[in-house]
């Protein structure tokens, strides 16, 4: 899936999102289905951003934060299928949940047909010159770190630092 680089305002009571066959599920009981995320960002050196995604729940299970159901937003590689790894951008963590994962829902609890949302920060290092940085990521179950129905999510930080 390509991610798309504006903002979708979500209506929940309105939001339609075709569910993906039970065969894309990873996990028994666990699916999703991507609906939304905020703007790419542009920042510079030592600025911090924030990023959102949304996902539907398509499954039947409940994600409920700080329980084995927990759904994490978690760190992939390039090729968006090796997932749950550490960033290639470690520099730019701003309270991250941890090395390999992004943000936990923040929502207490997300039943079937809701929709997730994953919130997280980055911070520009220092250093940064001319660029853009892309922001890998799919959801995993927190308790075993399996993925749950993987999608390519990304988003971009843009620094137009030093443009010659």
């Amino acid at each position: 899936m390509r991610s798309l680089g504006f903002a979708i305002v979500l209506s929940v009571s309105g939001l339609v999102v075709a569910a993906p066959s039970s065969a894309d599920a990873a996990v028994p009981e666990y699916d999703s289905a991507y609906a939304g995320e905020s703007a790419f960002v542009s920042t510079g050196p030592g600025q911090s951003r924030e990023f959102q995604v949304f996902f539907m729940n398509t499954g039947s299970a409940t994600w409920r934060k700080g329980t084995a159901s927990q759904v994490n937003l978690v760190v992939c590689l390039a090729n968006k299928t090796t997932c749950n790894v550490e960033s290639i951008n470690a520099a730019w963590n701003d309270g991250w949940l941890s090395d390999r994962a992004y943000a936990a829902q923040t929502q207490a609890e997300i039943p079937t047909n809701g929709i997730a949302n994953f919130t997280y920060n980055i911070k520009a290092p220092l250093t940064i010159s001319f660029g853009i940085w892309r922001f890998n990521g799919d959801l995993a179950l927190a308790a075993t770190g399996q993925m749950i129905h993987q999608e390519g999510y990304y988003q971009e930080a843009m620094c137009a630092c030093d443009r010659p």
